[in-house]
């Protein structure tokens, strides 16, 4: 018996959060060694969360393929949120960045720290923004290989 794989990325929302979700989001793609997992939602469809899990076998055209399906879901004018384990190193001028740009209009929010173990930036949060103030931070963990990013968003 090997040691135990877990993986995976999880939303919270306040339960007093005064706009409610109306909608979720569901995609996955690819099979059990390389796969991309999206889940989200949306708040009174003012602003939608997206949250990201891909597998580290996962290629980045295998990303940006499920990315673009979340296209499906939004507005081009809404606020919106793209954030989780991309498992690919983000910095500004990156190809995720980049596509991250041209495909959605977001900008990388990511932290200037690492977000592993390891020394890498690889969790990180894209947005657009207008109506929010949006502040994160990493959390230092001691029971997980990735340091949780904790964000909030506050209307303007």
């Amino acid at each position: 018996m090997g040691r135990p794989q877990a993986f995976g990325t999880i939303n919270f929302c306040k339960l007093t959060v005064e706009p409610r979700i109306t909608d979720r989001i569901e995609i996955e793609k690819g099979n059990s060694n390389n796969h991309v997992e999206i889940s989200g939602f949306k708040l009174d469809n003012r602003l939608t969360i997206i949250n990201i899990y891909n597998n580290p076998s996962s290629s980045l055209d295998l990303l940006k393929e499920t990315l673009l399906e979340v296209k499906d879901y939004i507005d081009e004018s809404e606020n919106i949120l793209i954030l989780g384990d991309f498992n690919h190193e983000l910095k500004l001028g990156s190809p995720l960045e980049s596509f991250m740009l041209q495909s959605f209009g977001t900008r990388l929010f990511s932290p200037r720290e690492s977000t592993t173990n390891a020394r890498t930036v690889i969790d990180g949060v894209f947005g657009r923004i207008e109506d929010y103030n949006v502040e994160f931070f990493i959390y230092e963990s001691y029971a997980s290989h990735h340091k949780p990013l904790v964000i909030r968003v506050h209307e303007l």
